[in-house]
């Protein structure tokens, strides 16, 4: 009888977990008569589809042979528009296809997916060796409930960093006295930003042309990691409920460290990314992700066309004074469809064999992304992969282990997943930067007009945080 018919009629309840002990010669014997097929839809493109797709050849010529898989991979873009074709699907809309056995998916997503009854719990795949072998914040993501059930299967992770244009750091700091020390506090960082100000306004004989030294890419993780570190999340969901703890002295905290700064000129974002400020000169330095190091410009190219090369240099991300450390956790896992135990099992079978160390140090050294589990003797195994390889840019490999570091050494975080999850961060994410963004150019022609700057921030701030803060905890209740 062949694999599949023989583990769908003997595999009741519990027994799901034999699959993987089946690779006999029975299940190699089969594999090419009655293979399972797993379609695994996804967002990666570029290097990442590239480095994705290279371990689902190798999967299906090696353990997925042996075990009678074949899993089959596609790229739906981006983020989006892998969502957009998840919903089609699971609505059957005209035109759509057939629902994937996996899909790459944040946790709101799957959270949506999961209080519709449509994931498997993947907990039954795996004895408990195997999932306490992965770093805990990780499967914790995918866990909704107390029941211990997994939901979300994490593949590739990042954290964010704080990364800098050294080459034009240099010169400043050895002129004034600043140091890489002074990047772990938002207060420090802020007093550096000034300082860089101050620095470069006082080399041209215009007024208040001094450039900004620091910007920041997704802003929501500033808000959310921030305020968890001041002691409140902002929100959490319990008995079923998404609370809200959208607390006033802390979101005073949050602004004092961005909106004011930003509105004085040291903080500042231009383009799509903050690494495309730095590739034009008009930053030194941002926080992203630590899986995008790789795209840290080599080059700066000013206004008026001068360029010349820079060197990146990555370090952990600051924190508030008198805070433990933290960061967020980012990066889609994988939710697997409900189905027949035997395409749930193959499923999983792949997806821990995707997180093996063996192979996973390509895929992580190519895309950026950091391994999931905890044991030390893989971060040793990484760090010393990527020191022993030239092929991958020297900031993409600061990238990986500086995120390395920070797993062991910060608390990782992310937000419970809950209905009103998306619409919260998506608030998070644009009510500070865009009251920053427009008081700016109001401090601007203040200037224009003849204030000093001291003067314009002092004018246009006044009152702003209050009238801020009400505006955005009413857009959240």
């Amino acid at each position: 009888m062949i694999l599949k018919k023989w583990i769908s009629y003997t595999l009741l309840g519990g027994m799901v977990l034999l699959l993987t002990a089946c690779q006999g010669a029975n299940a190699r014997k089969n594999a090419a008569v009655d293979p399972t097929i797993v379609t695994i839809w996804h967002y990666y493109n570029g290097a990442q589809k590239e480095a994705f797709d290279k371990r689902v050849t190798v999967f299906n010529e090696t353990e997925g042979m042996a075990q009678g898989i074949v899993v089959e991979a596609i790229s739906k873009g981006n983020i989006g528009e892998l969502m957009k074709a998840i919903e089609a699907s699971r609505k059957e809309e005209v035109g759509s296809e057939k629902l994937p056995d996996v899909f790459s998916a944040y946790s709101d997503t799957a959270y949506d997916f999961d209080q519709k009854g449509l994931l498997a719990d993947l907990a039954p795949y795996m004895t408990a060796a195997e999932i306490e072998s992965y770093e805990e914040a990780y499967m914790k993501e995918g866990q909704f409930d107390a029941t211990g059930g997994i939901k979300l299967f994490p593949i590739a992770k990042a954290t964010e960093v704080f990364s800098i244009n050294q080459t034009d750091w240099e010169p400043f700091a050895a002129e004034t006295g600043y140091s890489e020390q002074d990047f772990t506090t938002w207060e420090s960082l802020t007093k550096v930003a000034q300082a860089y100000y101050e620095w470069t306004d006082a080399q041209t004989e215009t007024p208040y042309d001094g450039k900004a030294f620091y910007g920041r890419d997704a802003f929501a993780n500033y808000m959310l990691v921030g305020s968890l570190q001041l002691g409140h999340e902002i929100y959490r969901m319990q008995d079923e409920k998404t609370v809200l703890d959208f607390d006033r002295p802390t979101m005073q905290r949050l602004w004092n460290q961005y909106y004011m700064p930003y509105i004085n000129g040291y903080y500042a974002s231009y383009g799509r990314f903050r690494s495309d400020d730095v590739k034009t000169g008009d930053l030194l330095a941002f926080t992203g992700s630590s899986s995008g190091t790789a795209y840290f410009p080599d080059t700066l190219t000013l206004e008026d066309g001068t360029a010349y090369p820079i060197r990146g240099k990555i370090y952990p991300l600051p924190n508030f004074s008198g805070t433990e450390p933290f960061a967020v956790q980012q990066g889609a896992g994988m939710a697997v469809m409900k189905s027949e135990a035997v395409q749930e099992a193959a499923a999983v079978s792949f997806l821990k064999w995707f997180t093996e160390e063996e192979g996973k140090m390509e895929f992580s050294a190519v895309t950026g992304y950091l391994p999931v589990k905890k044991t030390e003797i893989q971060f040793e195994n990484m760090d010393a992969y990527l020191k022993g390889n030239s092929d991958f840019p020297e900031i993409a490999k600061e990238g990986i282990q500086v995120g390395m570091q920070m797993v062991r050494d910060y608390q990782l975080y992310t937000p419970a997943p809950t209905p009103q999850g998306s619409e919260i961060r998506h608030i998070l994410e644009i009510s500070m930067p865009q009251k920053a963004k427009e008081d700016r150019e109001k401090v601007l022609e203040l200037i224009a007009n003849g204030k000093t700057r001291e003067e314009a921030v002092e004018i246009i701030s006044a009152g702003q945080f209050d009238l801020w803060y009400e505006a955005v905890h009413q857009q959240l209740l």
